[in-house]
Protein backbone atom coordinates (compact mmCIF):
# COMPACT_ATOMS: atom_id res chain seq x y z
CA UNK A 1 0.00 0.00 0.00
CA UNK A 2 1.36 3.30 -0.86
CA UNK A 3 1.59 5.47 2.47
CA UNK A 4 -0.20 8.17 0.85
CA UNK A 5 -2.96 6.40 -0.53
CA UNK A 6 -4.02 5.62 2.88
CA UNK A 7 -3.32 9.06 4.12
CA UNK A 8 -5.85 10.16 1.15
CA UNK A 9 -8.41 7.28 2.71
CA UNK A 10 -8.11 8.44 6.27
CA UNK A 11 -9.14 12.05 5.52
CA UNK A 12 -12.21 11.15 2.79
CA UNK A 13 -13.00 8.46 5.88
CA UNK A 14 -12.97 11.61 8.54
CA UNK A 15 -14.47 14.12 6.12
CA UNK A 16 -17.50 11.17 5.14
CA UNK A 17 -17.15 12.95 1.67
CA UNK A 18 -14.49 12.47 -1.82
CA UNK A 19 -15.71 16.32 -2.88
CA UNK A 20 -14.09 17.83 1.03
CA UNK A 21 -11.70 15.36 0.98
CA UNK A 22 -10.95 16.76 -2.88
CA UNK A 23 -11.29 19.98 -1.09
CA UNK A 24 -8.58 19.95 2.00
CA UNK A 25 -5.95 17.65 -0.03
CA UNK A 26 -6.10 20.43 -3.18
CA UNK A 27 -6.85 17.66 -5.62
CA UNK A 28 -9.68 16.84 -8.17
CA UNK A 29 -12.50 14.43 -7.25
CA UNK A 30 -11.77 11.93 -9.85
CA UNK A 31 -7.88 11.34 -8.07
CA UNK A 32 -8.94 10.56 -5.04
CA UNK A 33 -11.61 8.09 -6.78
CA UNK A 34 -8.68 7.06 -8.59
CA UNK A 35 -6.95 6.22 -5.40
CA UNK A 36 -10.06 4.42 -4.19
CA UNK A 37 -9.99 2.15 -6.70
CA UNK A 38 -6.07 1.61 -6.07
CA UNK A 39 -6.50 0.46 -2.58
CA UNK A 40 -9.87 -1.37 -3.30
CA UNK A 41 -7.67 -3.51 -6.15
CA UNK A 42 -5.20 -4.26 -3.82
CA UNK A 43 -7.50 -5.09 -0.74
CA UNK A 44 -9.76 -7.47 -2.78
CA UNK A 45 -12.48 -5.58 -1.54
CA UNK A 46 -14.52 -2.69 -1.38
CA UNK A 47 -13.25 0.33 1.16
CA UNK A 48 -15.78 2.45 1.07
CA UNK A 49 -19.61 2.36 1.41
CA UNK A 50 -21.49 5.22 -0.52
CA UNK A 51 -25.20 6.54 0.79
CA UNK A 52 -27.45 9.60 0.76
CA UNK A 53 -25.27 11.25 3.31
CA UNK A 54 -21.51 10.28 2.06
CA UNK A 55 -19.08 7.76 2.29
CA UNK A 56 -18.42 5.32 5.76
CA UNK A 57 -15.68 2.92 5.78
CA UNK A 58 -16.15 -0.58 5.67
CA UNK A 59 -14.24 -3.11 8.26
CA UNK A 60 -11.43 -3.35 5.78
CA UNK A 61 -11.23 0.08 4.93
CA UNK A 62 -11.41 1.41 8.72
CA UNK A 63 -8.78 -0.78 9.81
CA UNK A 64 -6.93 0.73 6.21
CA UNK A 65 -8.17 4.29 7.53
CA UNK A 66 -6.71 3.56 11.01
CA UNK A 67 -3.12 3.26 9.05
CA UNK A 68 -3.58 6.16 7.11
CA UNK A 69 -4.11 8.54 10.57
CA UNK A 70 -1.04 6.89 12.03
CA UNK A 71 1.17 7.62 8.64
CA UNK A 72 -0.95 11.44 8.92
CA UNK A 73 0.54 11.82 12.92
CA UNK A 74 3.91 10.84 11.90
CA UNK A 75 4.25 13.38 9.32
CA UNK A 76 2.56 15.65 11.53
CA UNK A 77 5.25 15.67 14.26
CA UNK A 78 7.82 14.91 12.18
CA UNK A 79 7.00 18.60 10.95
CA UNK A 80 7.04 20.13 14.17
CA UNK A 81 10.25 18.33 15.03
CA UNK A 82 11.65 20.43 12.31
CA UNK A 83 9.92 23.66 13.43
CA UNK A 84 10.77 23.24 17.06
CA UNK A 85 14.52 22.77 15.96
CA UNK A 86 14.22 25.83 13.64
CA UNK A 87 12.73 27.71 17.10
CA UNK A 88 16.07 26.33 18.78
CA UNK A 89 14.10 23.75 20.92
CA UNK A 90 17.16 21.09 21.17
CA UNK A 91 14.56 18.02 22.46
CA UNK A 92 11.28 17.51 23.91
CA UNK A 93 9.69 15.84 27.04
CA UNK A 94 6.76 14.20 26.87
CA UNK A 95 5.00 14.27 30.47
CA UNK A 96 1.67 12.22 31.55
CA UNK A 97 -0.58 13.65 34.41
CA UNK A 98 -3.33 12.72 35.87
CA UNK A 99 -6.80 15.09 35.62
CA UNK A 100 -5.82 15.80 39.81
CA UNK A 101 -2.66 17.37 38.79
CA UNK A 102 -3.87 18.77 35.55
CA UNK A 103 -6.76 21.21 37.58
CA UNK A 104 -4.43 21.83 40.43
CA UNK A 105 -0.98 21.98 40.44
CA UNK A 106 0.46 21.35 36.89
CA UNK A 107 -0.96 24.60 34.99
CA UNK A 108 0.56 26.84 37.79
CA UNK A 109 4.09 24.82 37.25
CA UNK A 110 3.71 25.26 33.57
CA UNK A 111 2.46 28.62 33.50
CA UNK A 112 5.69 29.38 35.56
CA UNK A 113 8.32 27.39 33.19
CA UNK A 114 7.45 30.21 30.67
CA UNK A 115 9.36 32.94 32.45
CA UNK A 116 12.40 30.67 32.37
CA UNK A 117 11.67 28.28 29.21
CA UNK A 118 13.32 25.16 29.28
CA UNK A 119 15.55 24.37 25.75
CA UNK A 120 13.49 21.88 25.17
CA UNK A 121 9.68 21.06 24.46
CA UNK A 122 6.94 20.16 26.87
CA UNK A 123 4.41 17.90 25.47
CA UNK A 124 1.88 17.33 28.12
CA UNK A 125 -0.77 14.63 28.16
CA UNK A 126 -3.69 14.02 30.59
CA UNK A 127 -5.32 10.75 31.04
CA UNK A 128 -6.30 8.62 34.69
CA UNK A 129 -3.17 7.00 36.08
CA UNK A 130 -3.71 3.10 34.53
CA UNK A 131 -3.44 4.59 31.17
CA UNK A 132 -0.42 6.79 31.62
CA UNK A 133 1.48 3.74 33.26
CA UNK A 134 0.71 1.89 29.71
CA UNK A 135 1.62 5.01 27.73
CA UNK A 136 4.85 4.56 29.58
CA UNK A 137 5.62 1.23 29.64
CA UNK A 138 5.16 1.38 25.66
CA UNK A 139 7.41 4.30 25.12
CA UNK A 140 4.96 6.79 24.58
CA UNK A 141 5.55 8.83 27.32
CA UNK A 142 8.91 10.22 28.98
CA UNK A 143 7.87 10.55 32.15
CA UNK A 144 4.84 10.15 34.17
CA UNK A 145 3.13 11.93 37.99
CA UNK A 146 0.98 9.60 39.15
CA UNK A 147 0.47 7.52 42.78
CA UNK A 148 3.58 6.17 44.09
CA UNK A 149 1.52 3.16 45.55
CA UNK A 150 -0.23 2.04 41.86
CA UNK A 151 -0.47 -1.18 42.11
CA UNK A 152 1.50 -2.65 38.98
CA UNK A 153 3.71 -5.32 38.49
CA UNK A 154 7.45 -5.79 38.16
CA UNK A 155 7.50 -3.97 34.81
CA UNK A 156 11.09 -2.43 34.86
CA UNK A 157 9.49 1.34 34.87
CA UNK A 158 11.26 3.23 37.88
CA UNK A 159 9.39 5.73 40.41
CA UNK A 160 10.38 7.86 42.88
CA UNK A 161 8.28 9.77 45.32
CA UNK A 162 7.58 13.48 44.93
CA UNK A 163 5.78 14.23 47.54
CA UNK A 164 3.54 12.64 50.50
CA UNK A 165 -0.12 12.91 49.99
CA UNK A 166 -3.21 11.38 51.69
CA UNK A 167 -6.82 11.49 50.75
CA UNK A 168 -9.90 13.48 52.41
CA UNK A 169 -13.25 14.05 52.42
CA UNK A 170 -15.04 17.11 50.44
CA UNK A 171 -17.80 18.78 50.85
CA UNK A 172 -18.94 22.19 49.26
CA UNK A 173 -17.33 25.42 51.72
CA UNK A 174 -20.97 26.16 52.67
CA UNK A 175 -21.90 22.92 54.00
CA UNK A 176 -22.25 22.51 57.53
CA UNK A 177 -19.61 19.56 57.84
CA UNK A 178 -16.76 22.31 56.00
CA UNK A 179 -14.07 22.46 58.21
CA UNK A 180 -15.39 20.54 61.36
CA UNK A 181 -13.34 18.14 63.16
CA UNK A 182 -14.45 14.92 64.85
CA UNK A 183 -17.16 13.91 62.48
CA UNK A 184 -17.78 10.61 62.41
CA UNK A 185 -18.32 8.69 58.95
CA UNK A 186 -21.99 7.74 59.59
CA UNK A 187 -22.57 11.49 59.63
CA UNK A 188 -21.77 11.68 55.78
CA UNK A 189 -24.27 8.10 54.90
CA UNK A 190 -26.87 10.44 53.35
CA UNK A 191 -24.59 12.27 51.50
CA UNK A 192 -24.87 12.07 47.27
CA UNK A 193 -21.14 10.31 47.05
CA UNK A 194 -18.86 10.97 43.92
CA UNK A 195 -16.51 8.52 43.04
CA UNK A 196 -13.45 10.16 41.57
CA UNK A 197 -12.25 7.61 38.70
CA UNK A 198 -8.48 9.63 38.53
CA UNK A 199 -8.48 8.72 42.06
CA UNK A 200 -8.96 4.77 41.99
CA UNK A 201 -6.02 4.38 39.82
CA UNK A 202 -5.94 0.09 39.21
CA UNK A 203 -8.87 -0.68 41.79
CA UNK A 204 -11.52 1.02 43.35
CA UNK A 205 -10.32 2.54 46.44
CA UNK A 206 -12.94 4.89 47.18
CA UNK A 207 -15.15 1.22 47.25
CA UNK A 208 -12.27 -0.44 49.82
CA UNK A 209 -12.88 2.97 51.99
CA UNK A 210 -16.20 3.12 52.53
CA UNK A 211 -16.15 -0.14 53.71
CA UNK A 212 -13.55 0.52 56.19
CA UNK A 213 -15.60 3.11 57.23
CA UNK A 214 -18.04 1.78 58.09
CA UNK A 215 -20.15 2.42 55.35
CA UNK A 216 -20.72 -0.55 52.87
CA UNK A 217 -24.57 0.64 52.06
CA UNK A 218 -23.30 3.49 50.81
CA UNK A 219 -22.86 3.76 47.06
CA UNK A 220 -20.94 6.31 45.10
CA UNK A 221 -24.45 7.76 43.08
CA UNK A 222 -21.71 9.64 40.20
CA UNK A 223 -18.38 8.73 38.96
CA UNK A 224 -16.32 11.04 36.86
CA UNK A 225 -13.43 9.85 35.06
CA UNK A 226 -10.93 12.08 33.72
CA UNK A 227 -12.14 15.51 34.85
CA UNK A 228 -12.43 16.72 38.62
CA UNK A 229 -13.78 20.38 37.45
CA UNK A 230 -17.05 18.80 37.21
CA UNK A 231 -16.15 17.26 41.07
CA UNK A 232 -15.68 20.24 42.25
CA UNK A 233 -18.89 22.31 40.85
CA UNK A 234 -21.09 19.10 42.13
CA UNK A 235 -19.36 19.33 45.69
CA UNK A 236 -20.46 23.66 45.57
CA UNK A 237 -23.68 23.14 44.52
CA UNK A 238 -25.52 20.22 46.18
CA UNK A 239 -25.04 18.20 49.44
CA UNK A 240 -22.99 15.47 48.17
CA UNK A 241 -19.27 14.48 49.44
CA UNK A 242 -16.11 13.12 47.47
CA UNK A 243 -12.13 11.80 48.40
CA UNK A 244 -9.98 13.53 47.08
CA UNK A 245 -6.17 14.49 47.96
CA UNK A 246 -5.90 16.59 50.73
CA UNK A 247 -2.99 18.71 49.91
CA UNK A 248 -3.31 19.27 46.11
CA UNK A 249 -7.10 19.82 46.86
CA UNK A 250 -6.64 21.77 50.03
CA UNK A 251 -3.96 24.49 48.17
CA UNK A 252 -6.34 25.30 45.77
CA UNK A 253 -9.87 24.81 47.24
CA UNK A 254 -10.11 28.47 47.57
CA UNK A 255 -10.72 28.57 44.05
CA UNK A 256 -12.80 25.66 43.89
CA UNK A 257 -14.64 26.70 46.98
CA UNK A 258 -14.74 23.02 48.64
CA UNK A 259 -13.57 22.62 52.10
CA UNK A 260 -12.75 19.06 53.72
CA UNK A 261 -14.19 17.44 56.32
CA UNK A 262 -12.00 16.35 59.74
CA UNK A 263 -12.97 12.40 60.16
CA UNK A 264 -12.29 10.86 63.48
CA UNK A 265 -10.81 8.69 61.03
CA UNK A 266 -7.92 8.35 59.16
CA UNK A 267 -8.09 7.86 54.86
CA UNK A 268 -5.20 5.91 53.24
CA UNK A 269 -2.21 7.59 51.96
CA UNK A 270 -2.11 8.87 48.17
CA UNK A 271 1.57 9.48 47.68
CA UNK A 272 2.51 11.65 44.44
CA UNK A 273 5.27 10.16 42.47
CA UNK A 274 7.54 10.79 38.87
CA UNK A 275 7.79 7.43 36.72
CA UNK A 276 9.71 6.85 34.30
CA UNK A 277 11.23 4.19 32.16
CA UNK A 278 15.12 3.26 33.11
CA UNK A 279 16.69 4.21 30.08
CA UNK A 280 14.97 7.78 30.51
CA UNK A 281 15.10 8.35 34.04
CA UNK A 282 19.05 10.62 33.31
CA UNK A 283 18.17 12.07 30.71
CA UNK A 284 19.00 15.74 30.60
CA UNK A 285 15.52 16.89 29.75
CA UNK A 286 14.25 14.90 32.58
CA UNK A 287 16.75 15.68 35.55
CA UNK A 288 16.06 19.15 34.39
CA UNK A 289 12.02 18.94 34.59
CA UNK A 290 11.90 17.32 37.84
CA UNK A 291 14.87 19.79 39.25
CA UNK A 292 12.16 22.62 38.27
CA UNK A 293 9.28 20.27 39.77
CA UNK A 294 10.85 19.88 43.12
CA UNK A 295 11.26 23.87 43.25
CA UNK A 296 7.94 24.16 42.80
CA UNK A 297 6.72 21.40 45.04
CA UNK A 298 8.77 22.82 47.41
CA UNK A 299 7.05 26.39 47.47
CA UNK A 300 3.53 25.76 46.90
CA UNK A 301 3.03 22.41 48.94
CA UNK A 302 5.19 23.59 51.48
CA UNK A 303 6.58 19.90 51.70
CA UNK A 304 10.31 18.46 52.57
CA UNK A 305 10.84 16.88 48.76
CA UNK A 306 14.09 15.22 50.77
CA UNK A 307 12.19 13.81 53.68
CA UNK A 308 9.47 12.54 51.25
CA UNK A 309 12.06 10.55 49.31
CA UNK A 310 13.62 9.53 52.27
Amino acid sequence: MDPKHLLQLAIIVELGSVTKAARKLNVTQPTLSRTVKIIEDRAGGAVLRRGRHGVTATDIGARLAAEGRAILRSSEQAQTVVQEWRSGLSGELRVGVGPMLAATIMGDFIAETIEAPPSYSLKMHCEVAARLAKRLKNNELDVAIIPYDLDRKDDGLHRENLFREHLSIFVGEDDPLAGRTNVSPQELADYHWISVGAISGLFDITRETLDRLGLPMVTPATEITGDVTMTFRMLEKTKSCSMLPFRMTGTFQNRFRVAPVGLNVDLPPRNIGLWSTTTNRDRPEVVDFIKRLDAYLTRTIRQDIAAARA
